[in-house]
């Protein structure tokens, strides 16, 4: 069994998609990126993430098909199209944005999350903290599986 099967049936598993839109926007991802020579599980971590909506899904999706056209190796496109994004966020006071993009930020870099935000976040957007702490328990899952 391929390690993309695996891992969807490892969150399916453990119901962290919040619906078959989340679901299918997933696998798309997967399928399509599982093989590029920058995938890795920090990337997989990231598109469970992008999956989430419609907006954030195209984000994903165009930063993933910009490194695949210029055929990147490795993530250093996506982490620094992030720390901008991140960055814009802060700048208009969009606590919630800018959590959730350094959730990627240290998704692709393989760096620990700083959860302390998560305290305020719960009080002023408690959907976007929820979304938090489902992907950090599909990266645990994530990480839980054998290597790629």
């Amino acid at each position: 069994m391929r390690w993309a099967d695996k891992c969807m049936l490892e969150l399916t598993h453990r119901n962290l998609f919040e619906d078959d839109g989340h679901r299918s926007r997933f696998k798309d991802l997967l399928d399509c990126y599982f093989a590029a020579p920058f995938f890795t599980k920090g990337l997989c971590k990231c598109m469970y993430l992008g999956a989430w909506d419609n907006v954030h899904f195209a984000m994903l999706l165009d930063i993933l098909n910009e490194m695949t056209i210029e055929r990147a190796d490795h993530l250093e496109p996506m982490v620094d199209n992030g720390i901008v994004l991140e960055q814009s966020a802060e700048n208009v006071g969009d606590d919630a944005e800018a959590a959730i993009l350094n959730l990627s930020i240290c998704f692709t870099t393989d760096t620990e999350f700083d959860r302390s935000c998560l305290d305020t976040l719960e009080v002023t957007d408690p959907e976007s903290a929820y979304i938090i702490k489902r992907a950090l328990l599909a990266a645990q899952c994530i990480d839980d599986l054998p290597r790629l």
